[in-house]
């Protein structure tokens, strides 16, 4: 995690504009009357603005149905299929000083109206009718909540029931509320869900009478001054034991969106009007305001602007090619911020050392990042500015030299050399080089020799002809 920007806090307090950059922790010198507090864009990659303690554990409460609510809706085909109230359901929050909404055994709602219940009027009879309506289980619902926790990352997240009872095992954090909160909003019936302020239950089979409801979100309630703020869009809000005001809540105002999470605040009389207030609410105001105020959303790298230069080789034309930003970067940073107020340096270990011709205009060659007040707010590739031909000579005789020095080629070179003495050993190895006469023997005999003092070879006698046997001739 990033430091707050100290100087740029202090500056804000005594020249307009100036303010943190979109990336911090905090700092007391902006205060906030809570120990946890936590504040990202939802327009540039979750940017965080303002970090109080984030990764502090601690009791999430009512902030628990947010996750039941998905889980519901996740595991209902129809929101709008109708739910009979069990009397176990309804009795098993009956003295845990939790807020109902006075619902009876047998009541018929549909699973939307029970969801509104829940999340907006906060009514945990309503919670449970749901949980025992999706499982046969609390603890199989449970562990559903968990394993949703675990798939988004939530590793110090932990329930243990789904309308939010203190208890020294369910916890959580700031940082892991907000990425819980920023996944259920990302499911559209969840959003209108809790971007609901007042809605009606009509009678049922067991209410003769409408039932007119309001949101316990008080930065949603336009009938709170102290805590309505009417750049709030959704919500949710509970309270940890006596004095543990939390808060989770989305605002958007002239294009920019906020998510904020407030834990671990208290009841206190800000004002000085002899009532104590919710504080996770005022402070979460705060936040806002000072945020809409101070940080914008500015361009911060440009293709038009000169980065650096690296050197490049195999070109007879050019010894450097210019580098760019690749894109046109935005980032939130303070107001009145400009391109001179702003710092783009190459990144350590993503720049080589030098380039090969051919290059083209618009190549990554490496990446930068941009600072501001010594604080990184963006990163950006960089990209060559302009063409670079290569030589053909120095391109061949690179290549060559490539490889040579390639593996593929030792290994080749090597097998080659094998096969060499390897048939040169066979060929001595089947036949014997006969030294004295230069010829080579067949292998198991001798070598042929032309045959030396030959005999003569006789005249073949003629038989005699005619005559009796033993006759001579005389």
């Amino acid at each position: 995690m990033k430091k707050l920007f100290i100087f740029l806090l202090a500056l804000c307090l005594t020249v307009a504009g100036l303010t943190v950059p979109a990336s911090a922790e905090f700092n007391s010198s902006l205060e906030v009357d809570a120990n946890i507090a936590y504040l990202i864009s939802l327009d540039k990659d979750n940017t965080i603005i303002y970090d109080k303690n984030s990764e502090a554990r601690y009791a999430p409460a009512a902030l628990v149905k947010i996750v039941t609510g998905i889980v519901v809706i996740e595991n209902c085909a129809d929101l709008d299929a109708v739910v009979t109230a069990e009397y176990d359901s309804i009795n098993a929050v009956v003295g845990t000083g939790s807020s109902t909404l006075g619902i009876n055994t047998g009541e018929e709602l549909s699973v939307r109206d029970l969801l509104l219940c829940s999340l907006v009027y906060n009514a945990a009879d309503a919670t449970n009718i749901l949980v025992h309506y999706v499982c046969d289980t609390t603890e199989e619902f449970v562990g559903k909540m968990n394993d949703l926790a675990e798939r988004l990352g939530c590793v110090n997240t932990h329930f243990t029931d789904p309308i939010g009872f203190d208890n020294d095992d369910q916890y959580t954090t700031a940082r892991e509320i907000a990425a819980l909160y920023y996944y259920c909003i990302g499911n559209s019936a969840f959003n209108e869900i809790v971007s609901t302020d007042y809605f009606e239950i009509p009678p049922t089979n067991k209410s003769g009478y409408t039932r007119y409801l309001k949101t316990t979100n008080g930065l949603m309630n336009s009938n709170i001054g102290d805590y309505y703020y009417k750049y709030v869009k959704s919500g949710k809000s509970g309270v940890a034991g006596k004095d543990g005001c939390n808060s989770v809540s989305v605002a958007s105002k002239d294009g920019y969106n906020y998510l904020c999470v407030i834990m671990d605040s208290r009841y206190a009389d800000y004002d000085d009007d002899k009532v104590d207030e919710n504080m996770a609410f005022v402070s979460a105001k705060k936040l806002y305001d000072w945020t809409f105020e101070n940080i914008k959303l500015r361009i911060v790298a440009s293709p038009s602007t000169y980065v650096t230069e690296i050197p490049v080789k195999l070109s007879n034309e050019y010894d450097y090619v210019s580098l760019v930003p690749a894109e046109e970067i935005s980032a939130l940073v303070p107001s009145g911020v400009n391109a001179e107020s702003l710092l783009i340096e190459p990144l350590p270990g993503q720049m080589p050392e030098f380039v090969k011709a051919p290059i083209k205009k618009g190549d990554i060659i490496g990446r930068a990042a941009v600072k501001y007040a010594g604080e990184t707010v963006a990163e950006v590739d960089l990209a060559a500015a302009f063409d670079v031909r290569g030589s053909l000579l120095k391109g061949i005789g690179d290549l060559l030299l490539r490889v040579l020095k390639s593996t593929a080629f030792r290994i080749i070179f090597v097998i080659a050399l094998a096969l060499a003495v390897f048939f040169g050993l066979m060929m001595f190895r089947n036949g014997r080089f006969d030294r004295k006469k230069g010829t080579v023997r067949p292998a198991g005999g001798r070598a042929a020799r032309p045959q030396q003092n030959a005999r003569k070879q006789r005249p073949v006698r003629k038989k005699r002809t005619g005559g009796s046997p033993g006759a001579r001739k005389r």
